[in-house]
């Protein structure tokens, strides 16, 4: 896949060189990280060469970590040498070491040691872009030449006698051959075959998209459904089930799955292997900040928690932050935030107190049927355990 910036990091920055990658790739710009890019089994030095020869920018993430790694001034000395620019984005106070000045002593750099950080990435995003712009191709100057001295004469196109003697004849010759230019053109365009009629596209398939870290339905008490005790051509899953948290779950033959107050879908993935999928409603975290800005708390609508501590910027939720679980979450000015693979959009509930939303992906619960049809099992992709155990009959029925 072509790209248009390696970014060079010492492994002991890789939070902030995360932040820039996905700052670059959020406003279109293409990058090559290591070692996110690096194709397992390939030799680690020649990916990391044959991608910098492939860059039209280097953005070096400058610290006193990127001073003392062995492994970036070689980085930087294989961009120079192939007339890749290079771009020294400035974290710490600190001055590039001897192996570095050599090579970027004279370059200029961006300073992100101030908080926010967020400030200055938008300011990296711009520069990037001015670098990575193709060249603009001017038009060649028409240079005016000087009139001769001595022009030709222009010789006027002498008339025929035939045309001189019957004027009349010639008007009615243009005429005819008009109208038969005309009458060409419109049996073209009559004798044209119509295009076939376009149908309505096709209604697109929602992919609703992985759920979140430790975010897995948590239902509460059922509301009262109930289904027949035995259905003859219903999937063998179906029916009520005592769930892993005291609640009750109740799978309908209709592909309707109800967990206390929330409704979601389930579906057949693998009849021999007894396999389902459950889809629940997106999960919306509400969060609020600490009075002292450093870190964040709040749970789900599932009753599942959520905890963070800052790592970069230093007021409001935009910034960067280390969640409970150590995976970084980017959350970005444009109501847009990411952790790991993972992304999903915040809003403002009320700033004055510190109080957000993190609405992620719909949660998808992987689980298996047991072969006697008495008991549910399995995981979200994060590796939450879910499980029910049947009840018959229905509550309530």
């Amino acid at each position: 896949m072509p790209f248009d910036v390696f970014v060079s990091h010492s492994s002991k920055d890789k939070l902030v060189a995360d932040a820039v990658c996905a700052r670059l790739e959020a406003a279109g710009i293409r990058c090559w990280i290591a070692p996110r890019d690096i194709v397992p089994g390939t030799s680690y030095g020649e990916s990391i060469i044959d991608a910098i020869h492939s860059a039209k920018v280097m953005v070096l993430v400058l610290s006193s970590n990127a001073n003392s790694s062995g492994h970036i001034p070689k980085e930087v000395e294989r961009a120079v040498s192939n007339g890749v620019v290079i771009l020294p984005f400035r974290i710490e106070d600190v001055m590039p070491g001897k192996s570095l000045d050599y090579f970027i002593g004279s370059v200029h750099w961006l300073d992100a040691m101030t908080p926010p950080l967020e400030k200055h990435l938008d300011e990296l995003v711009g520069t990037v872009q001015k670098l990575t712009l193709p060249p603009v191709a001017f038009p060649t100057a028409v240079v005016p030449q000087p009139a001769p001295a001595n022009p030709p004469a222009v010789r006027p196109m002498a008339p025929t006698a035939a045309n001189i003697a019957n004027p009349t004849k010639t008007i009615w010759i243009g005429l005819t051959t008009l109208i038969a230019v005309v009458a060409i053109v419109v049996g073209v365009i009559l004798l044209k075959p119509k295009p076939p009629a376009r149908s309505a596209p096709p209604t697109p398939i929602v992919n609703p998209g992985p759920n979140p870290p430790n975010v897995t339905p948590n239902p509460g008490p059922t509301p009262g459904p109930t289904i027949p005790t035995s259905t003859t051509a219903a999937d063998p899953i179906v029916g009520c089930y005592h769930w892993f948290n005291n609640g009750s779950v109740v799978i309908h033959p209709n592909g309707v799955i109800n967990g206390g107050p929330f409704t979601g879908h389930w579906r057949l993935v693998s009849a021999t292997k007894r396999a389902y999928t459950f889809t629940w409603p997106e999960a919306i975290d509400t969060i609020t900040i600490a009075p002292n800005q450093r870190s964040l708390s709040g749970s789900n609508q599932y009753g599942y928690p959520i905890a963070a501590t800052r790592i970069a910027s230093t007021v409001g939720l935009v910034g960067t932050w280390n969640m409970s679980n150590n995976v970084p979450l980017l959350v970005l000015p444009n109501g847009a935030f990411s952790a790991a693979a993972f992304s999903g959009t915040w809003q403002t509930v009320d700033a004055s107190r510190g109080i957000y939303t993190l609405t992620w992906p719909d949660p998808v619960d992987s689980v298996k049927l047991s072969a006697d049809g008495q008991t549910i099992s399995g995981a979200n992709q994060y590796g939450v355990a879910t499980s029910g155990t049947r009840t018959e009959p229905c509550p309530g029925a």
